[in-house]
């Protein structure tokens, strides 16, 4: 919701550079800050005095970014639930859903004694609710062991330059996950930074050559190839943009900044500030041209720190966080939860029409980057593009330096809210089961009754009508020409001018994409309240939001309607958001975590319900009796 910027589409490659040669410096590193708000307090008791106006005249307010604010949230009247783990995020559905969460032992490898030690009956298969086996510890600890590899074991396998000393590994399932994070790193991997800083004499040999004017052609002719990639001059792109991956230091897991070479220790508080915000569609830094050195003197020098950026750097970036293109966070991303959905037939697909949140009359637009769909049974549907859902929804946010502009709220506001336009429109879709869209202008007369009263002629200035005996000549001379015979299979196409759309009589364009059926999938059957899931991502991190929202606070938003007298559940009024923490995509930990929670909520929300309500219905029965 309000995504007042540009998605930068299409593939993007990132550049590959030698890390331990010498090149010009990229910016200073993004530093890694989240969110965080006091969010106003939500009325359970019952609707809100803001709704007296209508949620979207509150919105309709709002003109730019910096307009969204507390009174916002307010409007949507979100509870907000203190962060948590994912045991306490699926329990709070009901207390069987935290079943479904694997164990932290299915991350060690299986022991082969544990089926020897089972009984000879062989146990029921379970399945999904679209038919499929439900995978097991095997099919889990399959795709979480290439989890468990270092990162610089995966990047040099990528480039196939681990040498002797590394053990190759093998990259199946997560392959596209590597690749993407390997890209996400030349931005925001810090670990090998070594701000290098000009030499003396050779910034005192450049400074007596600018002055002197003398021809740069010529001199560098007889320079070393080592100083003119210290003095930053006229270097083939092939000595200072290896085509070749060269990665053989460890990758670390941490996002502030240390300078490794001691010469810059005198500069440390300079190179952890963070450099100024600039948009995912920047420039890399590699694009920029070499820069020119300057003649430095010696009092100044003395007085004040040197200046880095000046000198030569060494590690693995090319850029900061900033200005990493915001696809690769998308791809990034994708590719690490599509290894996991595909275990249980789900598919992640981008929609296919804009994705915009209704609220009554208004369709706002919000952002979407990809939604879990569960795929049809039917293989000719199948082929078709049929899907069915939506399960989830990925979102995937190019902000970075949170409270850099010394308002932090304000920012943190911003950000909620378009997770918050997420959430409500996957809560929207999932509303639609069973339902058929109500389209604009259906039933109205202006869609069925034809205008000015139907008669021959058109409107004043059109020539249609106007003067017959030159339509008589123009037909008749169209008679005259041979009729051309139009080519087997063909026919002839001709795009209506906008007269003639207009005099069409019809409804408007429908919203719902018409090759989805619209399910609330995993829904518990016994309860009003549905539960929307969202995987949000930052930098390189993702965290895992869970909204639980009652059918009344949809048909609100949607139609702008209130229920008739006073509702049984009070709190209908009021959704309940909860999260988890925020896991490090570079970090082994935290992707074995991740990958654990997600796999736990796509097993409980493609479970099969149809055992469960056996069960109860076996246990009315004995309570009957």
């Amino acid at each position: 919701m309000f995504n007042f910027s540009v998605l930068l589409l299409g593939s993007l490659l990132a550049g590959q550079h030698d890390a331990q040669k010498e090149r010009s410096p990229p910016s200073q590193p993004t530093p890694v800050t989240f969110p965080s708000l006091r969010p106003p307090k939500p009325s359970v008791a019952g609707p809100p005095s803001l709704w007296s106006e209508g949620i979207p005249s509150h919105l309709l307010k709002l003109k730019k970014p910096s307009d969204v604010n507390l009174n916002t949230l307010a409007v949507l009247n979100i509870s907000f639930e203190p962060e948590c783990d994912f045991e306490t995020l699926l329990s709070s559905i009901s207390r069987e859903a935290q079943s479904y969460l694997p164990p932290r032992t299915w991350l060690d490898p299986p022991t082969q004694s544990e089926p020897q030690t089972t009984s000879t009956v062989e146990p029921a298969i379970q399945l999904l609710n679209n038919g499929r086996r439900a995978p097991d510890q095997n099919d889990f600890y399959v795709r979480a062991k290439e989890l468990h590899f270092k990162n610089e074991d995966a990047f040099a396998s990528l480039s196939r330059k681990g040498g002797a000393s590394r053990a190759p590994v093998r990259l199946a399932q997560f392959r596209k996950f590597w690749e993407n994070l390997d890209n996400m790193a030349y931005y925001w991997d810090n670990s090998l930074d070594e701000y290098i800083p000009p030499r003396p004499q050779t910034v005192k040999d450049s400074g007596d050559k600018i002055s002197n004017g003398e021809d740069q052609d010529t001199n560098t002719e007889n320079q070393p190839s080592d100083m003119l990639e210290l003095e930053g001059g006229p270097v083939s792109p092939n000595v200072d943009e290896p085509r070749k991956k060269a990665k053989t230091e460890a990758v670390s897991n941490e996002t502030v900044t240390s300078p490794i070479n001691p010469l810059a220790l005198a500069s440390n508080t300079v190179a952890s500030q963070p450099s100024s915000i600039s948009s995912s569609r920047a420039l890399p830094a590699r694009s920029a041209p070499p820069k020119v050195p300057w003649a430095v003197s010696i009092d100044a020098s003395s007085q004040k720190p040197e200046d880095l950026t000046k000198g030569s750097y060494r590690g693995y970036r090319i850029g900061n966080g900033a200005e990493m293109p915001d696809q690769y966070r998308i791809d990034c991303v994708r590719a690490f939860v599509e290894p996991i959905a595909w275990v249980f037939g789900v598919n992640l697909t981008a929609h296919r029409r804009p994705p915009v949140l209704l609220l009554e009359h208004v369709r706002f637009p919000v952002r979407m980057n990809t939604v879990a769909w569960r795929g049809p049974t039917d293989r000719v549907k199948a082929r078709q593009g049929w899907l069915e859902g939506p399960i989830l929804g990925i979102q995937c946010r190019p902000d970075t330096n949170f409270g850099s502009n010394g308002d932090l709220e304000a920012e943190s506001v911003l950000d909620i809210v378009r997770e918050l336009g997420g959430m409500l429109l996957l809560a929207q879709e999932r509303a639609r089961e069973g339902k058929t869209e109500p389209r604009a202008g259906d039933g109205k007369w202006w869609t069925h009754k034809p205008r000015w009263g139907g008669g021959p002629g058109g409107e004043v200035g059109e020539t249609t009508g106007t003067n017959d005996a030159a339509f008589d000549k123009t037909a008749q001379k169209a008679e005259e020409k041979p009729a051309n015979r139009p080519r087997l299979g063909s026919r002839d196409r001709r795009r209506p001018s906008p007269s003639e759309i207009w005099k069409i009589l019809r409804i408007g364009n429908p919203l719902w994409d018409p090759k989805i059926v619209y399910e609330a999938i995993g829904k518990d059957r016994e309860d009003a309240w549905d539960t929307i899931f969202l995987i949000s991502s930052l930098h390189h991190h993702i965290s895992i939001l869970k909204l639980r929202v009652h059918p009344l606070y949809v048909q609100h938003l949607t139609q702008g309607t209130l229920p008739e007298g006073q509702h049984a559940d009070q709190s209908w009024c009021s959704p309940s958001l909860q999260r988890t923490r925020w896991f490090d995509l570079f970090n082994v930990e935290d992707r074995k975590e991740a990958m654990r929670g997600i796999w736990g909520i796509l097993a409980y929300m493609m479970r099969s319900q149809e055992k469960e309500k056996d069960k109860h219905d076996v246990s009315m029965k004995d309570a009957e009796t």
